[in-house]
């Protein structure tokens, strides 16, 4: 999909996997270990259009009672995981969005 579109937004649990391929650590957060290669080669190949999290919601657990916080996308600390991507991140996000004409969604 990348080679057809002008903007690719990825957020949720994909994003851990292309920002451990950016040689970011991303502690506990959802991770597809055998797709990291994948990333580095959409990256170096496609970087200019695929747009990543700056900052991400973090917690020390899953669970409803977890401490949680927001940090730049390449400071999550060890033994905590990425839930969701941050203000900043959400605010680009709509940028890229908004001056598209034609957005698809998954997740």
């Amino acid at each position: 999909m990348v080679e057809q579109v002008d903007t690719l937004v990825i957020g949720g649990g994909m994003a851990f996997t292309f920002l451990a391929a950016q040689g970011h650590s991303v502690g506990t957060s959802l991770l597809q270990e055998d797709q990291i290669e994948v990333c580095k080669d959409l990256l170096e190949r496609f970087g200019d259009v695929i747009h990543l999290p700056v900052d991400v919601v973090v917690a020390d657990k899953f669970a409803a009672d977890a401490d949680a916080k927001t940090v730049n996308a390449d400071e999550i600390p060890d033994g905590w995981m990425g839930l969701d991507i941050g203000p900043d991140s959400a605010k680009a996000f709509a940028e890229a969005i908004r001056a598209a004409k034609t957005i698809f969604w998954n997740g």
